[in-house]
């Protein structure tokens, strides 16, 4: 009896002693914590401070304690990897925010898929027209002995479409934005340089991963194949400035380089990172001292820091400043150095002899982040359409996108018509704060078209005009918004 009366005793101050070391751990630190990697909301201690009786009878004070205690717990990140490690071994999924398990354990962020299958088109009308301006943008800079190159870089979804999770078995593949701009592009002629299809073409024959299994960007290994192709194609277009790019060795690592961890770190799991094919390049530049070498700007995404890393760009220009997502700006040091709305844009274009847009394919419906339409102002002013101008606004914006995506689908409309019908509002409630300000001939006749369309009996006879006349709709209210224009301001 006294046996089991002591073992009981034992089990219990066990169970208390359990039940109080999460809270001595986050009071003293007793253990070395694991931190979480990736993008979180760090929670403000549990506290009194705001108690009050308002907050007590309304439960907010109580819910807000008990959320910070939650958060703060002792071994917080210990019992967050804990749970994510099970889920993932036990049910091949992932907590991490828009990461999904594929076959054979490849990680994707979905929207890569989502975007290879065509879910995030905005429209034939949006790329046609930027092609048409980046030809003209093209031509201006040819003509001043500069090169415009615009670089699709691959993704995960375009590279493994086989490796896709079960859910997507079946999933239809629509025309994406990548069919359609890189078609036009090519159709008017503007320099491109089609990564895609060139790992495409490789995927099967290299000797090692372009693309980790636990990585959402290229690896290094891709990543020197891709500007190994990128500065041969610049040879090409520009001339001998560019330097020849050699892959002297390839070594290999106990543990992959960052980026290619980056999905798995962000999954916060417990066991290290698994072992893949992958490679590790050094690499040497070919130039001639006696001439000079070029001065390049590069306006990309994520895809371009492998470069930066091996020192690319800064190896094979004299100035190679890179624009990430056209808003900060990294210098030779690899360094964010300041901010793109800083800068004097005319000078900064005006002074490099090559201009290098390099987008990957979950952000083609983002192109260029305005930069493109930047250059177009720049040597065109005044000529920019606004409901463009809008809609550009409207689509670099990830949040705002993603809003008008969801809403579309609700509507059962095309991205395309949802944008549209945003940017012709945000216009209209311009127009009506700051009337002053639309002068222009042209701005005035889009919000004369607009007030048609949006007067359902006017709108009914511009149709039957269009109709008698067999004419396009869309011509007949041109022509109509015309005639106001000459009516109401022409004298």
């Amino acid at each position: 009896m006294e046996l089991a009366k002591g073992i009981k005793q034992s089990l219990f101050l066990v169970v208390v002693a359990l039940m109080l070391l999460p809270e001595a751990q986050r009071r003293w630190k007793l253990f070395a914590d694991f931190p979480l990697q990736g993008a979180y909301v760090a929670v403000e201690q549990p506290s009194t401070d705001s108690l009050s009786w308002a907050l007590w009878m309304s439960g907010d004070f109580q819910q807000t304690f008990n959320d910070r205690l939650e958060a703060n717990i002792g071994f917080h990140d210990w019992l967050v990897r804990i749970n994510n490690q099970l889920v993932y071994s036990m049910f091949k999924e992932t907590t991490a925010e828009g990461v999904i398990v594929g076959r054979q354990g490849e990680l994707f962020e979905e929207d890569y898929i989502r975007a290879y299958l065509g879910e995030f088109f905005v429209g034939e009308r949006a790329w046609e027209g930027k092609a048409e301006r980046l030809l003209k943008v093209q031509d201006t800079l040819a003509a001043m002995g500069k090169t415009l190159l615009v670089v699709f870089e691959p993704g995960k979804g375009s590279l493994n479409p086989e490796k896709f999770p079960v859910k997507y078995t079946g999933a239809e593949k629509k025309t994406s934005n990548y069919d359609y701009f890189s078609k036009q592009l090519k159709q008017a002629k503007v320099n491109t340089l089609d990564l895609i299809q060139f790992f495409d073409l490789k995927k099967n024959s290299a000797d090692y991963l372009l693309f980790p299994q636990t990585g959402t960007h290229w690896s290094y290994y891709g990543a020197a194949l891709a500007a190994d192709t990128t500065l041969a194609h610049l040879q090409k277009l520009h001339g001998h400035c560019v330097p020849d790019m050699t892959i002297d060795s390839l070594g290999s690592l106990p543990r992959p380089r960052h980026p290619d961890d980056d999905i798995w770190l962000a999954m916060n799991v417990l066991l290290p990172v698994p072992a893949q094919n992958l490679a590790y390049p050094r690499l040497s530049f070919e130039t001639d001292n006696q001439k000079p070498k070029c001065k390049i700007l590069v306006v990309g995404d994520s895809f371009y820091f492998n470069w930066q890393s091996d020192g690319v760009m800064f190896n094979a220009f004299e100035n190679a400043d890179f624009w990430y997502y056209n808003q900060s700006v990294w210098g030779r040091q690899g360094v964010e150095t300041g901010k793109t709305n800083q800068l004097d844009f005319r000078n900064e274009v005006l002074s490099r002899d090559i201009i290098l847009i390099m987008i990957t394919e979950r952000f083609h419906h983002n192109f260029a982040w305005k930069f493109d339409e930047q250059l177009y102002e720049l040597f065109y002013p005044g000529q920019s359409d606004l409901i463009d101008y809008y809609s550009d606004n409207l689509r670099i914006s990830n949040d705002q996108f993603m809003r008008l995506v969801r809403d579309a689908k609700i509507r059962n409309i095309s991205i395309e018509e949802r944008i549209r019908m945003e940017a012709e509002f945000l216009l209209y409630e311009d127009y009506q704060r700051n009337p002053g300000k639309y002068t222009r001939k042209e701005d005035l006749i889009t919000i004369l078209m607009m007030g048609i369309r949006g007067t359902p009996d006017w709108y009914a006879k511009v149709k039957e005009k269009a109709i008698e006349r067999n004419i396009p709709l869309d011509q007949m209210v041109r022509m109509d918004a015309e005639w106001l224009y000459n009516d109401k301001y022409g004298r």
